[in-house]
């Protein structure tokens, strides 16, 4: 088995990996997923095995550890590793799997907004300063050509340590969008055209009363029942979105708690395939919301990629 490192993940362009993941989206029946495995950490931590086939005889699976209190001890709040399998069942490449999450979660996000966002969305606003802000960001500008980007933390200086993080990798580009720490989210939020929220939350942090039915709300974190980044105003107020339906009710938070409040689950408008396949688009005078917690074939799709460019494909 060979052993890669992030180094070798980061060669991986965006084209390539939006390209990988709208091709999974658009045919996900390829795809054999069980359901992801998660297992109770300490101090509101968790453990997640996420096992993917595909129909060619691939098999991947990436462990992950999610510890919220690293935070405050520079360490890496999510850490993971992903092995991969040929089709004659010989393990062919082990990997920290951080940066393939970050790559994988990013571009997912893009795509959703790319086709559910309203024309001309020029205002960009990322909630959460952890180590996922930035790819967010990046992939973002992937698909729309945002004029302003504005990242909002509950700590300030973590959050100028992003928008800093964000304007280096422009750095020599012919035009870069104006990038900024937005010192109030309420303020921030209603400005904004796309809202982007990627925190480990447990109270909700975007509130419904806010929006407008201009803007599009990509949910990232609360992967797990117990979390959630928005009120329940805010998901009955939009035209919701998931990236697939059965593990959006195991797993997306924001949604569980807004059906405990009111909200039906029979009001999702449709999926990341639909979306993809042109079934599902956006409405006008309705916001819309995507709600992500992040599938196997994913990161199977994106493996499988690495797996040409080290050569054992």
């Amino acid at each position: 088995m060979r052993i890669l490192r992030e180094d070798d993940v980061a060669e991986l362009t965006w084209e390539e990996v939006l390209d990988a993941l709208e091709a999974a989206f658009l045919d996900p029946r390829r795809f054999h997923q069980a359901e992801r495995v998660t297992l109770p950490a300490p101090h509101g931590g968790a453990n997640l095995a996420m096992p993917c086939a595909d129909v060619d005889g691939w098999f991947g699976v990436k462990q992950v550890s999610v510890r919220p209190g690293n935070s405050g001890r520079a360490r890496a709040t999510v850490q993971a590793w992903y092995t991969l399998f040929g089709p004659d069942g010989q393990a062919l490449l082990g990997f920290p799997a951080g940066l393939l999450t970050k790559l994988r979660t990013a571009a997912v996000s893009a795509l959703a907004a790319e086709r559910l966002a309203a024309p001309g969305s020029r205002n960009l606003l990322l909630v959460g300063s952890g180590s996922l802000a930035p790819w967010l960001v990046r992939a973002h500008l992937q698909v729309r050509a945002y004029e302003s980007v504005w990242i909002w933390g509950r700590n300030p200086a973590r959050a100028e340590l992003v928008a800093a993080e964000v304007l280096a990798a422009f750095t020599g580009a012919p035009t870069r969008p104006a990038v900024a720490v937005a010192p109030d989210l309420e303020t921030a939020v209603r400005r904004a055209d796309v809202v982007s929220v990627a925190t480990t939350a447990s109270e909700p942090l975007v509130q419904g009363a806010w929006l407008s039915p201009r803007q599009h709300l990509d949910l990232v974190g609360a992967f797990t029942p117990t979390m959630r980044e928005t009120d329940a105003a805010a998901v009955r107020a939009c035209d919701v979105v998931v990236d697939q339906l059965a593990a959006a009710r195991l797993e997306a938070g924001d949604l569980h708690f807004a059906a405990a409040e009111g909200w039906s689950w029979q009001d999702v408008v449709g999926d990341l395939h639909q979306v993809m396949c042109g079934a599902v688009a956006r409405r006008e005078g309705r916001p819309t919301l995507f709600k992500s917690v992040g599938l196997a074939f994913e990161d199977l799709a994106v493996a499988r990629l690495l797996a040409t460019s080290a050569g054992v494909a």
